[in-house]
């Protein structure tokens, strides 16, 4: 466990780093930078959005489909 957080630390270190050297970096370096943090941004906005329509309007219709499917009953011919 202990190795576990040393990794991210040296990580995190890395990282901050290499944001401190941001301003004197190459355009091509700045703009796969920013490449980078729009695809983190997205994916996060996209797992928040799954979790927010799971949680909140999953349960709701999964009930009323199968309300509505008992209520009616099977349909025959």
């Amino acid at each position: 466990m202990a190795d576990a957080g040393r990794e991210v630390l040296s990580l995190l270190e890395k990282i901050w780093s290499k944001l401190q050297g941001l301003p004197t970096a190459s355009p091509l370096e700045i703009g796969a930078f920013c490449v980078l943090i729009l695809f983190i941004l997205v994916f996060l906005g996209m797992l928040l959005m799954t979790c927010v329509t799971c949680c909140c309007c999953g349960r709701t219709r999964t009930k009323d489909a199968q309300s509505q499917l008992t209520r009616e009953g099977p349909h025959h011919p």
